[in-house]
């Protein structure tokens, strides 16, 4: 609760880590952050172009938390994200 309300107190991205030994925001997470409307990004924590394809389980864990494009910040248009910022 505290890392949630901090996010959004200063409106701060959530990491979703696609890499399956990771996926440290579970379901619940995730359904949490949707209802405050705090927005997540998917990374893969790629090293290499190798590592890419590990986005799918990102994907999967946000849509199991409810989450929908709308909701990751990654899947915005560079001229929303840098509305977003503040640019």
């Amino acid at each position: 609760d505290a890392v949630m309300n901090a996010a959004k107190e200063h409106r701060t991205l959530l990491e979703l880590n696609a890499n399956p030994a990771r996926l440290d925001l579970n379901d619940l997470h995730l359904a949490a952050a949707k209802r405050m409307g705090i927005p997540i990004v998917i990374s893969t924590d790629a090293h290499s172009t190798d590592g890419m394809d590990v986005m799918r389980y990102g994907i999967k864990q946000a849509r199991r938390g409810g989450m929908t494009r709308d909701d990751v910040a990654n899947t915005r248009r560079w001229d929303e994200m840098k509305k977003w910022i503040g640019q």
